[in-house]
């Protein structure tokens, strides 16, 4: 099976994240018998493949400035081959392109909702935590979600699970290798790393919570600005440089880390290859792949009105035994795939099934 992979390449953490086990496995997936090229719009070989994959990055610019172009261009794409997948690296499990719905052969999504139904309805925002906060709290943004509307129940069956942003290099110099990698090609400089402290080793700090909290959208910065007002002067917020941010990580038993334009952010990762205890607002209604949030198995979780939150880490700091079982249990989930032996296959086979 020959699948070209229309992306800008390594321009975005989400897009870094989608193509990087493509690029690091390709070895693996051709003992599978799956043949992968990334390939530009102004390729020759763009339509000489089984399945055209298309990076939803791809367009991010055609979204902003000229929304009604992408389908145009995708049904001309689709007329050439015999499976077209539309690969949504957006951040959130709310916001759908459903433009494209109509188009695509599949629409694989790196985290859906497990409710599928509820992408029938408008969700404010375009994220069930901006609806939430909208509702409860009574934010509101200035302007709507651009991209995101409601979809028709005969579409649902083309969602799938792709894979999400936790597949990639989040050690200390992982985003300058991914740099040089986009600068240069060399493969060398890809590689998923290994946890980089147990979580059984000693912690002398007892909570980090460094966010940043400056987007343009009230129902999205909202939890972060509740969560530091709760956290007051105890625990500073306020963002490190990479190195001391990631030494504070390795030294910190337990780290919160709120959700931002969608429910996973790329500290959740760092924090599995630190071995601290991730702590973040409940994850329930979300589906991804890997399954690297499992609730009180691989994370703790608060709820999202945040009332509980305070308790969480004092009940959390006392029991060194349940917050050193997750800790290692979420730290031993990621390494089994990414740098773990078997992670290769892993992902070759999740590759074919939601490829066919």
């Amino acid at each position: 099976m020959r699948i070209n992979v229309l992306s800008p390449g390594f321009t975005s953490s989400n897009g870094t994240a989608f193509l990087f086990p493509l690029v690091v496995h390709r070895g693996v997936l051709a003992e599978h018998g799956i043949d992968v090229s990334i390939v530009s719009r102004s390729d020759s070989n763009l339509f000489d493949c089984d399945v055209l994959a298309v990076d939803s990055k791809e367009f991010r610019n055609e979204w902003g400035e000229d929304p009604a172009k992408v389908p145009g261009l995708l049904t001309s794409y689709k007329s050439r081959v015999n499976k077209l997948i539309w690969f949504d690296t957006t951040d959130s499990s709310g916001t759908l392109q459903s433009g494209v719905l109509p188009i695509v052969d599949k629409y694989l999504k790196a985290q859906l909702l497990v409710d599928r139904g509820l992408y029938t309805r408008e969700i404010y925002g375009g994220r069930l935590h901006s609806d939430f906060y909208h509702e409860r709290a009574g934010i509101s943004d200035e302007q709507p979600d651009s991209i995101n509307s409601r979809i028709e129940p005969e579409y649902l069956t083309k969602l799938g699970p792709s894979w999400n942003s936790g597949l990639a290099d989040y050690s200390l110099f992982g985003p300058w290798k991914a740099s040089l990698y986009r600068k240069t090609g060399w493969k060398r400089f890809l590689k998923f790393p290994h946890p980089t402290r147990s979580s059984g080793s000693g912690r002398s700090h007892h909570v980090s919570a460094r966010f940043g909290i400056s987007y343009n959208r009230k129902t999205v910065r909202y939890q972060r600005e509740q969560i530091a007002s709760l956290l007051g002067d105890k625990v500073p917020t306020n963002k490190l440089g990479r190195r001391g941010y990631m030494k504070e990580l390795q030294d910190s038993r337990i780290v919160v880390s709120p959700f931002g334009w969608g429910e996973i952010t790329l500290k959740d990762f760092e924090v599995f290859l630190t071995g601290g205890l991730l702590l973040k607002p409940k994850m329930g209604h979300m589906e991804t792949w890997p399954k690297f949030f499992e609730d009180e198995k691989t994370y703790a979780s608060h709820g999202w009105d945040l009332s509980d939150l305070l308790q969480r880490i004092e009940d959390l700091l006392s029991d060194h035994t349940l917050r050193s079982e997750i800790a290692a249990d979420g730290q031993a989930r990621y390494a089994k795939y990414t740098s773990g032996p078997d992670a290769g296959e892993l992902f070759a086979k999740h590759l074919k099934n939601v490829i066919d």
